[in-house]
C-alpha cells in the first residue's frame, strides 16, 4: 500500500491504466497496459518536474463565487485503489488461476462501487450490489467470497478496521453432484464422438476421478510408471504441503507409458495440434460434444461419477476421499451424504455375511 501514498506510479487493474498521487490527488498518467511501467515512470517524472500551476488572482481580479455548486471530493482511498493493491499483492503469492478468479469477480464490484471510499463501504451496500449483480446463486456465492478475501486482506494490512462482508448473507451454492454425474451410456457416446486426443482425456477423467486441471498437468516428469501414479506438487490444495497423488489403473498407466515414449518430455495430454490440454480447452471440447450429442455432461461430472461409483460399491469414505485428493471426508459428507450412509449400510451388511 506504500506505493499508493508516496506518489510513485501504480497500476490499476480495474482501469487498465497507470496512476500516481500528486498533491494528495489520484492522477491518471494516461499510460495503458501493465507492462508499460517504464513509460509510466517517465510520464510521472515529467509531471513532477513541471506540475500544473494554479494562477494566483491579481488584486484586480475577483474570484467568481458559485455557492450553489459544491466540488466533488474524490476519496483518498477508493475501493478501486484497494482492489488494485490487493490484486498486486495476490500476484506475488497466489496461483495465477486464483488471481484471475479474484480479478474477474472484483471487476464487477469496481464497476458499481469503485469510486466509493473503501473505509465507508457497508454490508448493506454489498448486499444490494450482490442482489443486483447477474449470475446464479452459485456464481454470486463465489463472487462474494472473492470480495471477502479482498476486504479481509485490507483488514490484515491495517487499511480497514473491519470486514463488512462478514455480515453479508451468503447465497447458497447449488450442489450439482447428482445432475452432473455421467452415466456409462453417456460416457460411451462421448468416447465415440470425441477425437482420439480428447478421448484419452475422457478415459483418464473417468478412471481416476481427478480434476480436469490435474489431468492436464500430467507430464513425463511427474508420471511414475513403475508405481502407476502421478505426483503433482502444484495442485488445488497444495497449501496443505502434501503432493497430490493420482493412482492409475493398469489400462490408463499403459496409455501414459505410450505417450511418454512418444513425447519424451513435457505434457502427456496434447491436442491434435500438439498443444497441451488446458482445463478451459477441456471445457470447450465438452461443450461441443454436448451440443453434438444433445446430452448433459460437464468435464467435472466425471469426478462426481467416480465418487458415486466408489461409494455405491462400498469403498470406505476415507479411501474415496484420498483417491479424490481431499484431506478429509468433509467434502464427501457434504455432497454425497446419501451415498456415504448407503456405503455404511453395505459395509454393515457385508460384515454379517462374511465368514
Amino acid at each position: 500500500m506504500a506505493n499508493l501514498r508516496n506518489g510513485s506510479p501504480f497500476f490499476r487493474v480495474a482501469k487498465g491504466n497507470w496512476y500516481c498521487w500528486i498533491d494528495g490527488k489520484q492522477t491518471s498518467l494516461r499510460v495503458r497496459g501493465e507492462r508499460s511501467e517504464r513509460e509510466a515512470i517517465r510520464q510521472w517524472r515529467l509531471r513532477i518536474a513541471s506540475p500544473t500551476q494554479t494562477p494566483i488572482p491579481t488584486p484586480t481580479q475577483t474570484p467568481i463565487q458559485t455557492p450553489t455548486q459544491t466540488p466533488i471530493q474524490t476519496p483518498a482511498f477508493t475501493l478501486a485503489a484497494m482492489v488494485d493493491a490487493f490484486l498486486t499483492d495476490a500476484q506475488s503469492r497466489l496461483k495465477s488461476s486464483t488471481v484471475t478468479r479474484y480479478s474477474n469477480d472484483l471487476r464487477v464490484l469496481v464497476r458499481s462501487l469503485g469510486e466509493a471510499d473503501a473505509t465507508s463501504i457497508t454490508h448493506q451496500q454489498l448486499t444490494i450490489w450482490l442482489c443486483q449483480s447477474l449470475g446464479s446463486s452459485t456464481t454470486k456465492a463465489i463472487r462474494i467470497r472473492s470480495v471477502g478475501a479482498c476486504f479481509g486482506w485490507a483488514v490484515r494490512q491495517d487499511l480497514l478496521e473491519k470486514n463488512p462482508v462478514i455480515k453479508v448473507v451468503k447465497p447458497k451454492s447449488r450442489s450439482r453432484t447428482t445432475e452432473a454425474c455421467i452415466s456409462d451410456d453417456d460416457h460411451a457416446q462421448l468416447l465415440e464422438a470425441a477425437t482420439p486426443c480428447f478421448r484419452i482425456v475422457l478415459q483418464i477423467l473417468y478412471a481416476t476421478g481427478c480434476r480436469p486441471s490435474e489431468a492436464c498437468a500430467i507430464t513425463c516428469e511427474n508420471f511414475d510408471a513403475a508405481n502407476a501414479v502421478v505426483v503433482l506438487a502444484v495442485h488445488k490444495s497444495d497449501a496443505t504441503g502434501k503432493p497430490r497423488l493420482i493412482f492409475l489403473p493398469d489400462a490408463i498407466c499403459e496409455i501414459l507409458k505410450a505417450l511418454a515414449a512418444q513425447f519424451g518430455k513435457g505434457h502427456l495430454l496434447r491436442s491434435r495440434q500438439g498443444h497441451a490440454w488446458t482445463a478451459k480447452a477441456v471445457t470447450y471440447a465438452m461443450m461441443r460434444l454436448r451440443r453434438k450429442l444433445k446430452i448433459t455432461a460437464i468435464a467435472y461430472g466425471y469426478r462426481h461419477s467416480f465418487a458415486t461409483r466408489a461409494l455405491s460399491s462400498g469403498v470406505a469414505d476415507a479411501t474415496v476421499a484420498a483417491l479424490l485428493g481431499h484431506s478429509s471426508t468433509a467434502m464427501l459428507h457434504k455432497h454425497y451424504s446419501h451415498l456415504t450412509s448407503q456405503a455404511d449400510v453395505l459395509r454393515a451388511a457385508m460384515s454379517k455375511v462374511s465368514p
